[in-house]
């Protein structure tokens, strides 16, 4: 991170064996006399201007959403999110779950942990584009075909339907769905079925606010439906990604200020848990640019990493990842 306070640029550098920042180099950006520019690293409020004096003194705070891992944030064993126990807990109280929070977050995941824990079956269906695919259908020759919440209906035993994606699914089926969970049957092409051993979880990416700049095809969703449902925002989780690098809290932190620039500047990019999969298993076999390239940056153009790398503050962490991003876009 780097601050600017009575025209010296001062960048500080973080130490993970002190677990702080120590002062890495002051450098002189412009006398203090007439205008005092801002910092525009991580934390400022961009290019701002102001009348400053000479003997003017100023203390500018540099701040950052980025989480710094530290050892006490991973283990060898099993590990679960953070909101497994808040998710479980609406489960075993039968109230619909809506999970939401960016791509790759591991939903569908940590459901299933929790329906094994329970010994709960587990149904899953994709965005649902036809009611059919909700429904099932009989066919010409009068042979009934099922679908994912049809197994789940009727199930002998307590299970959870999942549906991935609901903001992406057409609004006719959840109305249907809505009015499943509304009146505790359903009624399939072969006759009603009861509901009563079915846990519904939803997931997206929004709250069903509709497109955004990340996520364009996703739909609006009426407030009926959302009311049914205990909402829980599912982001990304320390412990897990700490978990998939493998303890390796250098290449967490490098994903975290990629993460964190994208969001700060507006950059449609993701930098989920499949970035540091990838980047665990690439490492031996490739050279760690190219890795990075393929697996990290992912098909982004050459001005777009020169701005999260830029926007990301790496310089100073002292961690291959970063050396290597810096290098790349030099």
């Amino acid at each position: 991170y780097f601050t600017v306070i009575n025209g010296l640029k001062i960048v500080l550098k973080y130490e993970l064996n002190v677990n702080g920042y120590t002062v890495s180099y002051i450098s002189k950006q412009y006398d203090t006399k007439g205008y005092k520019k801002l910092s525009t690293g991580i934390g400022s409020k961009g290019h701002q201007e102001v009348q400053a004096s000479q003997d003017d003194k100023v203390t500018i705070k540099a701040e950052s959403k980025v989480q710094e891992p530290t050892a006490s944030d991973w283990s060898e064993g099993a590990v679960r999110h953070e909101k497994y126990e808040s998710i479980k807990a609406c489960l075993e109280a039968g109230i619909p779950v809506y999970l939401a929070g960016p791509a790759g977050s591991g939903k569908n995941f940590t459901v299933e942990q929790i329906c094994d824990e329970l010994g709960w079956d587990f149904y899953f269906s994709n965005s649902i584009q036809q009611e059919y695919k909700l429904t099932g259908f009989i066919d010409a020759g009068g042979a009934y075909h099922d679908t994912e919440f049809y197994k789940a209906c009727t199930s002998e035993k307590d299970c959870v339907f999942f549906l991935d994606e609901i903001d992406a699914s057409i609004p006719e089926v959840l109305v249907l769905l809505n009015a499943a969970i509304a009146n505790g049957y359903f009624e399939f092409p072969e006759g009603r079925k009861e509901l009563s051993k079915v846990h519904f979880v939803a997931a997206g990416n929004t709250v069903g606010s509709g497109a955004d700049e990340m996520y364009t095809g996703r739909l609006v969703i009426d407030q009926a439906t959302l009311d049914r449902f205990a909402i829980i925002d599912f982001g990304y989780d320390i412990n897990i990604e700490l978990h998939l690098a493998c303890g390796d809290k250098q290449l967490v932190r490098f994903i975290h200020h990629l993460r964190d620039s994208a969001q700060t500047q507006g950059i449609r990019a993701t930098f989920s848990y499949r970035a540091i999969m990838m980047v665990v298993k690439l490492q031996p076999k490739l050279k760690l640019k190219e890795v990075i390239t393929i697996a990290v940056f992912k098909g982004l153009d050459k001005d777009t990493v020169k701005q999260l790398v830029s926007g990301a503050s790496l310089r100073g962490l002292g961690d291959i990842y970063s050396e290597a991003a810096i290098e790349m876009v030099a």
